[in-house]
């Protein structure tokens, strides 16, 4: 079985079967899709990368050892606030993490990007770095091996800026022994003697207090993706708007879309940005179907029972009690309720907060 599978082909094919107008449709809401909308953070990412790069430009090998904020970059938030994404449109614009050809003509990839394993070990961390680098893995290395590996892997591969995604699996179910475990794993890879390795982490709660440990305190910057609320929902959603359906896609905003209907909407997204801008997305892309030049408070409704699976009357952007509804559970039925109920009393266990992934 082939390792690793080029997906080129599959797609022509899959172009070949569609009319010309619908693979003209296909490509113009993709376009919208690709386009990347900023917040004030931005700068705060951008400012923190930036230090990152520049603490790897003055390293002082003499005195790697010492803790410095800049080697370990975070982003906590909950998800669907848009981290991954941040961090793709932000690090691909740093010259410093984009591959070049060398002296000898070999193409060089300094930026190594992969997402940790669920469920997560130290060593299954490890290999998922290897995986990541195309090293074969070695089932039977132990441990302290696979770590040892791949940091000698990274030099070998000239790896500058390391980025993994999903960061909390490594830590949401480990113990106290396998928390401080990653953790010194962190501190060693950013301050191995002969080659400065710079880490940026993304990930959902317990990522944060994994981070307040005081074996990585020292080391890293911390960048909190917070939820779009009070006066905030007043000024974002405008501006989404206006930027994806407007901008973008080169549409008009319909009537339906003032009154209290931001807060509507930041509220259906349980305030993530990422998720706000998805659904926006998703009601231009059935406007665009349509063949409708206005995106309006319709596309939304259709959008949102698409995503939630809510009953009719219980559609957060038709009913009057839409800000006692829970918008990530719409899709539950009373069975469903009754059942879960059931299910983690009998384990002793409380059900997963909206945001977080289990």
């Amino acid at each position: 079985m082939h390792e690793k599978f080029d997906q080129s082909a599959a797609v022509a094919r899959v172009r070949a079967t569609l009319e010309s107008s619908q693979l003209a449709t296909a490509d113009r809401i993709s376009e919208i899709n690709s386009r990347y909308i900023g917040l004030s953070r931005d700068k705060v990412v951008a400012d923190a990368l930036a230090a990152m790069v520049s603490s790897i430009a003055t390293v002082d090998t003499a005195a790697i050892s010492k803790p410095d904020k800049r080697r370990i970059v975070a982003i906590c938030g909950d998800s669907g606030a848009g981290k991954t994404r941040a961090l793709i449109e932000h690090t691909s614009r740093i010259p410093a993490m984009q591959p070049y050809v060398d002296e000898d003509g070999i193409e060089v990839r300094p930026f190594l990007s992969y997402n940790a394993p669920s469920p997560c070990t130290p060593r299954l961390l490890a290999f998922a770095g290897l995986e990541a680098l195309g090293y074969p893995i070695k089932k039977t290395l132990q441990e302290h091996q696979a770590w040892a590996l791949f940091q000698d892997m990274l030099k070998v591969h000239r790896i500058m800026f390391v980025m993994i995604d999903e960061s909390q699996h490594a830590v949401d179910t480990a113990d106290v022994l396998m928390t401080t475990k990653i953790g010194n794993a962190f501190k060693n890879l950013v301050q191995m003697p002969d080659w400065p390795v710079r880490l940026i982490l993304a990930g959902v709660a317990p990522l944060p207090s994994f981070l307040a440990r005081k074996q990585l305190y020292n080391r890293r910057t911390v960048i909190r993706f917070d939820k779009i609320k009070g006066n905030a929902v007043k000024e974002t959603i405008p501006t989404v708007l206006q930027q994806v359906v407007v901008a973008h896609a080169k549409l008009n905003l319909g009537d339906g879309l003032a009154g209290d209907f931001p807060k509507r909407l930041a509220h259906a997204c349980d305030g993530d940005f990422g998720s706000i801008v998805q659904m926006v997305r998703g009601a231009v892309e059935l406007a665009i179907l349509d063949n409708s030049q206005v995106v309006d408070l319709k596309h939304f409704v259709r959008v949102y029972a698409s995503y939630s699976g809510c009953m009719p009357g219980e559609n957060m952007f038709k009913t009057d009690r839409w800000a006692e509804m829970v918008p990530y559970t719409a899709f539950m039925r009373e069975e469903d309720h009754a059942w879960e109920k059931a299910h983690f009393e009998a384990k002793k266990r409380k059900p997963t907060k909206f945001g977080v992934r289990p």
